[in-house]
């Protein structure tokens, strides 16, 4: 059985709607598939979405399985269920990785800098001219993974192909327009229920440059207010995960990252990099950053 899964720590609505939509296609081709994860779900999959009938598969081990990771390529991230010697295609669009994966797989290695997975899975849906055979519902989870991982379209990373991926999507869900207001605010809803929990499900752990922390949490909202208001929780959360860790807190409303910091020491390092002016115990940036955007431009310094 192929096994389609993710990331380990937490998987987002990107990765959740890529598995859950390669299963469909790979279905449609008649392979047999299952779309998992044992990973908690962070607030970008919705209840809304969770209420649609196309769900997570149930899953038990077996020897003969074969996994197909999508929305990460560092070993060191995949899912727990995972046998490496038994991967037989990457699907992701972070970078890093690329030669690695392409020395392994070949062509069933897809690593692509673009805005969403997700646009990358709808692709290969072109590719086969089977774009039609989308439904509505798993069109719904890809445009959130779009949406999600491009913030409305408006991040650096967005890509025209992930502009087109989603007006495609659009037509075959019927919603024209109005759907990224409800989405995000669904999303914000969740966060403001446990913002602790939030935190926790979206924050990354690992070494990832000399110049950054190992721990980058990050949220997107529409409104920062009531969220900045709650210093003490946000340290008090991420303390427990190290000593050094920055956050980065997406704004919709006003199109701009709001980065808080373990110490003001980082805060000025952060702010060297991004720019944008210190207030109180948070940097405020001039345009919306995403994280993978950050690590990205903090790699590129010299």
């Amino acid at each position: 059985m192929k096994i389609i899964t993710s990331g380990s720590r937490y998987i987002d609505i990107d990765a959740y709607a890529s598995c859950i939509a390669y299963r469909h296609l790979l279905a449609l081709k008649g392979i047999n598939s299952k779309a998992v994860s044992t990973a908690k779900l962070n607030e970008s999959v919705t209840q809304n979405l969770l209420d649609l009938d196309v769900k997570l598969d149930k899953y038990e081990p077996k020897e003969d399985d074969e996994f197909i990771v999508i929305d990460v390529s560092d070993k060191n991230f995949f899912d727990n269920i995972v046998k490496q010697n038994k991967i037989t295609e990457i699907i992701d669009h972070h970078t890093g990785f690329e030669s690695y994966w392409n020395e392994k797989l070949g062509e069933n290695s897809k690593i692509e800098f673009i805005g969403a997975a997700v646009t990358i899975i709808f692709e290969l849906y072109e590719k086969e001219n089977l774009q039609d055979k989308i439904p509505k519902d798993i069109a719904y989870l890809m445009m959130s993974g779009i949406l999600d991982n491009t913030l409305n379209l408006k991040a650096k990373i967005t890509n025209n192909r992930d502009v087109i991926a989603y007006k495609k999507l659009e037509k075959i869900s019927g919603e024209l327009g109005d759907y990224a207001s409800k989405y995000f605010m669904d999303c914000e809803q969740l966060i403001e229920k446990d913002l602790k929990t939030a935190l926790e499900n979206d924050t990354k752990i690992g070494v990832i440059s000399k110049r950054l922390p190992s721990v980058i949490s990050q949220l997107t909202i529409w409104n920062k207010h009531n969220f900045l208001k709650n210093k003490d929780l946000i340290f008090n959360t991420l303390n427990k995960f190290g000593n050094e860790w920055i956050l980065n807190l997406i704004c919709l409303k006003e199109g701009k990252s709001y980065i808080v910091a373990s110490n003001n020491i980082l805060l000025q390092e952060v702010k060297d990099i991004l720019k944008g002016d210190i207030v109180e115990y948070y940097l405020e940036c001039k345009e919306v950053w995403l994280r993978k955007e950050i690590i990205k431009v903090v790699e590129e310094c010299p």
